[in-house]
């Protein structure tokens, strides 16, 4: 029979753990390279506390993925004999009850006084306590000799390769931005030298620098979006104390780094410089509250950006589905079941969750309301989505009037090419052809065919107003 612990055994456990944990924080910033290999380690354990992360790494360095005894059984794996777990803090939370003028457990409290906590006759609240659980490695299990791989159990898809899906996190970042109201400028408001990117805390708003790489974008968007998150007006307000700007640009540049780190871009020129500095008259719990920052928003932005990339992963498959399944899958996940949505409301909700989805959406609804056979196109046709037409041909199509709608979605069918759609605000773009021409959607040569038959059009339509106007004009004889 196990031994049971008692109170004074488990306080004193708890006070062990907390006191390496603590120790474990303090080696961290001892130099650069130790910060690094700790950024490194929270990033791939950015789902845990930030404490339980530490104690992770003290206990078994190295660690790529842990789970409870339980978990790794669900995943059809057993933990190997003889391994020991590895103790992190499990939250406990415990119910009081007042009776007779004192907080008693309600486990411990009498029937009648559960009853009339139940009824909410007697008030209640919950206090949180922690007690000591036990995980274990990947390594620790059979999952290896199974087969079962980390990414085929936690879902890591940007694991597949960073720099491949380079556009889909620039996209996932771009949605991070909007969910918190960061402009996102084409520009800087003044030159930034060699600076590579710049917050504005007053306007809330960031400006890349435009000489930057495109890879170099990435990491300082994360930076810049750092700022934003931890940095902003509002935070900066309700700091105690506020922080220097050295001690700003150490917690933006380390969450840059957990985030680059592990969707695998370059960290190479990443400084951490700040760290001797700012550690010099710091105490433990200035160390740790500097950690837990860091640690929150880079768990947020990767949690945001790897739900992201799974949602274009399972797009992706179901694109290469028929044109029928893919719309019904989509729908299904916009949640649009029995949705009486307008196409600009159908539009933005996909622009604002999934905007690389817009196009495919548009294309693959115009081929099925449309019956468009794209291998039988032989001269530019357009399709005006809920205009109530077919595919017209170009230059006709592109005369409507669109002043009266509120969005305009087009899709084009060009011979031997895949379709093309798009969408416009009509108080920003007078027609199609002038979305296209804006947005360099097409070659030259093709966008300037489309003039032409468009202009053909227009010509076609003054002699026949011309000829009108002849008419009416003749003299008659009654």
């Amino acid at each position: 029979m196990a031994n049971i612990k008692t109170n004074e055994e488990r306080k004193a456990e708890l006070e062990a753990l907390t006191e390496q944990m603590g120790q474990q924080i303090d080696s961290f910033f001892e130099s650069p390279e130790k910060i690094r290999e700790h950024l490194q380690f929270l990033g791939k354990f950015h789902q845990y506390s930030m404490r339980n992360a530490v104690l992770i790494e003290s206990q078994f360095p190295g660690a790529i993925a842990v789970g409870s005894y339980p978990f790794w059984e669900k995943q059809g794996a057993q933990v190997q004999k003889g391994e020991r777990g590895i103790k992190v803090f499990v939250p406990n939370p415990v119910t009081y009850a007042l009776h007779k003028d004192e907080w008693v457990p309600l486990s411990k409290a009498p029937k009648p006084v559960k009853d009339a906590v139940k009824q909410g006759r007697i008030p209640s609240r919950k206090m949180m306590y922690f007690k000591i659980g036990h995980v274990f490695e990947y390594t620790q299990t059979d999952a290896r000799e199974k087969g079962i791989e980390v990414s085929d159990i936690f879902k890591r898809y940007h694991r597949d390769g960073g720099l491949e899906n380079e556009q889909d996190i620039r996209d996932a970042l771009t949605t991070l931005a909007d969910a918190r109201n960061v402009t996102l400028l084409e520009e800087p408001l003044d030159e930034i030298g060699t600076a590579k990117g710049c917050y504005y805390p007053e306007l809330h708003a960031i400006a890349l620098n435009p000489r930057n790489t495109s890879i170099e974008d990435i990491s300082v968007l994360i930076h810049e979006l750092a700022h934003a998150e931890l940095h902003n007006q509002e935070r900066n307000f309700e700091q105690d104390q506020p922080l220097t700007a050295p001690e700003k640009e150490f917690q933006a540049e380390m969450v840059a780094y957990v985030v680059s780190h592990q969707l695998g871009f370059p960290t190479d020129d990443f400084s951490l410089s700040y760290l001797a500095g700012w550690t010099k008259d710091k105490e433990l719990l200035d160390k740790e509250k500097l950690l837990q920052e860091v640690h929150q928003t880079s768990a947020t932005f990767l949690n945001h950006i790897e739900s992201h990339l799974e949602n274009v992963h399972t797009l992706q498959q179901e694109k290469e589905r028929s044109p029928l399944d893919y719309l019904e899958q989509l729908e299904r996940r916009m949640g649009w079941k029995d949705a009486d949505l307008s196409l600009y409301e159908r539009v933005h909700a996909v622009q604002s969750l999934f905007p690389e989805e817009v196009e495919p959406y548009l294309n693959t609804k115009a081929a099925l309301e449309t019956n468009l056979k794209v291998d039988r196109v032989d001269e530019p046709l357009m399709y005006i989505h809920d205009k109530g037409f077919g595919f017209q041909s170009f230059g006709v199509a592109n005369n409507h009037d669109f002043a009266e709608e509120t969005l305009v979605a087009y899709t084009i069918a060009l011979p031997n090419q895949p379709l093309i759609s798009g969408h416009f605000d009509p108080e920003r773009t007078v027609h199609p052809l002038h979305d296209l021409g804006k947005n360099k959607r097409l070659e030259i040569p093709i966008l300037k065919s489309l003039e032409d038959r468009w202009h053909e059009v227009l010509l076609d339509e003054e002699k026949k107003s011309l000829s009108r106007t002849a008419i009416l004009n003749t003299e008659r004889l009654i």
